[in-house]
């Protein structure tokens, strides 16, 4: 350092000051790159280097995208609209149906994609359903697919609320699924119209069981319980298995549900004409009795048999235009008139149950609007269907109404004084 001290002030000397500075710095800066170890010298990378850039080497991780199933979606349309070809798709379905129903897949459920980020390839597809998931991967020129069971929860629920616009839009608000609404629909079938007998203000409430599934998902069950306020009545239902594999729907008092017809054959708007001896007839003017009810609907309704039966007649019939009747049992007969079209498969000798569609509602024959013409007979004699009181099918007695009793008393525990959020589990699946 003295040797270095002393060049220095030798060059101070022989210029100016600013001058023989940046020249000290110069040398100085020379001598320690000069004397550095070999190795600790680090050089500015190449302009066209990649070091520092690591993105540009590291692969994109891959995308997992959930899709949500629309309405006439299908596996197939679902894996094709995201770039597999139709005979992988083919190939990926033929695998995965043997652990899985297809039929089952909804519009709503989820399903998750593993797609490759470069060229927007699938390489793995999740389908959860039913308390499983089923993987499918990519495996050379096919797929591999495996099912893992899911650990789940049954718990119980009270859903309740009070009926504003419908019970559709409030039962949904409240939390109740589409296809529960349609279940209690099918439950009360027998005593409710549910376009016709429900009033504002009027309540409702519903004990269901749901599965809870380690992966978020939740999976239905049977309704429990449920009450309904309609047509200033009170409606109860109660499900029961009087014997293994074999339940049904009763009321309060262990009286089956289930009726020998239903509460109407349509969804309609209103009853434009009621059974009457003595009315006056809209085309040709005089009084004349109307032994049937008139249901004022739009054209194309569809109309169901109000209980199981055989049709007797299916065709034109004077000032019926398009029309069918039903034998039922025990004498009783239905009649329907005015249809636009008749449904297929309804002809004479044929064989339906209550809920099957018989026809569209029209305006043929004798008619001044788009309406269903009904008449029901009781051993051969039309009678007020409105006034009929149909008998139940079954009635619990001994052991089975007790213990009946003893889980209804359950239920209504639920029903009445349970909070619209308690949901408590009942067991593991």
């Amino acid at each position: 350092m003295s040797h270095l001290r002393h060049f220095a002030q030798i060059v101070f000397r022989a210029v100016r000051p600013r001058i023989a500075a940046s020249i000290f710095i110069g040398v100085c800066v020379s001598l320690l790159v000069w004397c550095a170890p070999i190795g600790e010298v680090a050089l500015p990378p190449p302009e066209n280097s990649s070091t520092g850039n690591t993105d540009a080497l590291t692969p994109k991780p891959f995308e997992r995208l959930a899709v949500k199933l629309k309405r006439g979606d299908t596996l197939l349309t679902l894996l094709t609209q995201h770039g597999v070809k139709p005979p992988s798709a083919h190939d990926l379905i033929a695998k995965v149906r043997p652990l899985l129903n297809l039929r089952q897949l909804r519009p709503g459920n989820h399903l998750e994609l593993v797609v490759e980020p470069e060229n927007r390839t699938v390489q793995e597809l999740e389908i959860p359903l039913d308390g499983n998931i089923v993987r499918a991967k990519t495996a050379g020129q096919g797929w591999t697919v495996e099912r893992e069971q899911v650990s789940s929860t049954v718990v119980t629920r009270v859903i309740r609320d009070r009926i504003s616009r419908s019970l559709y839009e409030n039962g949904v608000a409240a939390g109740l699924s589409p296809e529960q609404i349609l279940a209690l629909a099918g439950i009360f079938e027998y005593d409710i119209d549910f376009f016709s007998d429900f009033q504002r203000g009027d309540a409702f409430s519903v004990v269901v069981d749901e599965i809870l599934y380690a992966n978020g998902q939740r999976g239905q069950r049977k309704i429990r319980a449920a009450r309904l306020a309609a047509d200033g009545k009170i409606h109860s239902a109660f499900y029961f298995s009087p014997e293994p594999g074999r339940g049904f729907y009763y009321d309060h008092d262990g009286k089956q549900l289930r009726r020998s017809f239903l509460r109407a054959p349509l969804s309609y708007t209103r009853i434009s004409s009621r059974y009457s001896v003595a009315r006056r007839h809209p085309i040709f003017r005089i009084v004349r009795p109307h032994q049937a009810i008139d249901y004022a609907a739009p054209s194309g309704t569809p109309v169901v048999a109000i209980g199981a039966g055989k049709v007797s007649y299916s065709g034109r019939r004077f000032g019926y235009g398009n029309f069918v009747e039903i034998a039922h049992s025990s004498g009783y007969a239905s009649r329907y008139g005015h249809f636009s079209r008749i449904a297929p498969g309804i002809r004479r000798g044929a064989e339906v149950n209550a809920g099957d569609v018989i026809g569209f509602v029209g305006q043929t024959g004798h008619a001044t609007g788009p309406h269903l013409h009904f008449e029901f007979l009781q051993s051969g004699r039309k009678v007020d269907f409105l006034g009929l009181k149909i008998p139940r099918i079954e009635h619990l007695s001994g052991k089975a109404l007790e213990r009946f009793k003893r889980e209804r008393e359950e239920n209504l525990a639920w029903l009445r004084h349970r909070n619209l959020d308690t949901a408590r589990p009942t067991g593991s699946l």
